[in-house]
């Protein structure tokens, strides 16, 4: 008697979706990678070193689901993304993503009050 809940029964279309869905992943978390990479202060040229030999060391040259062509356009949305309205104007056009919101979280707090007794609460 056989199972029927023992073989798969994918439709043929899911793995085109599913490729699809994968390669997007890999493009995010490059692009989150080098954003983090910048925000630290690693160039470009080591954040793209880097991350073509994190591909390398994770994929057999046949299957790295991400040529050159797109990390350099992934590095290039990255690096040379235009400053953001309101950013302070020694943003440089350079800067990688995020850095402003770094600078904002920076600021320090305002100090605590005093009660009626002087004691800080």
């Amino acid at each position: 008697m056989p199972f029927d809940w023992m073989e798969s029964h994918r439709p043929a279309a899911r793995a085109k979706v599913d490729a699809e869905r994968r390669a997007s992943m890999y493009r995010a978390e490059i692009e989150e990678r080098a954003a983090l990479l910048g925000r630290l202060g690693h160039g470009r040229d080591s954040v793209r070193a880097r991350l073509a030999a994190n591909l390398s060391w994770d994929f057999s040259p046949a299957r790295r689901p991400l040529g050159d062509a797109e990390l350099d356009a992934i590095l290039d949305r990255v690096f040379d993304k235009p400053a953001p309205l309101g950013a302070s104007p020694s943003t440089s056009a350079t800067t990688p993503l995020g850095e402003t919101q770094l600078r904002e979280s920076a600021k320090p707090a305002p100090p605590a009050r005093a009660t009626s007794k002087g004691a800080p609460r």
